[in-house]
């Protein structure tokens, strides 16, 4: 039977390179535990956006926008290899990675 390691600490959050090397760092400490799997939360780069449960349509709209501004210009391009870093360090330790990302078409829509 495998080892897992579920990571229940915060990223650095809307800041997408700490966010990556912290995970980076926890794939390093779950490994020396003996993990063969690590996993780590949902959207954990760059944050989940708690925010949307909290905000008011409407009378929110300038702050959500703010928020949205910061999430899409943390969110992982898988064309710029910004999960690289992850992919190393799983390769290195010979483990698997579980990483909730939001990600970002940096080729069509941007979106």
């Amino acid at each position: 039977m495998s080892k897992l390691a579920i990571i229940q600490k915060p990223p650095v959050l809307f800041d997408r390179n700490k966010t990556i090397q912290s995970a980076v760092d926890l794939i390093d400490e779950a490994v020396i535990g003996g993990a063969e799997m690590v996993i780590f939360t949902e959207a954990f780069i760059p944050g989940y956006p708690i925010w949307i449960w909290r905000l008011r349509p409407g009378g929110d709209y300038e702050r959500n926008e703010e928020l949205h501004k910061l999430l899409l210009d943390n969110a992982v391009d898988l064309e710029q290899q910004h999960l690289l870093p992850i992919c190393d360090a799983a390769k290195k330790h010979n483990v698997t990675v579980v990483c909730g990302i939001d990600e970002r078409d940096g080729n069509h829509s941007r979106g």
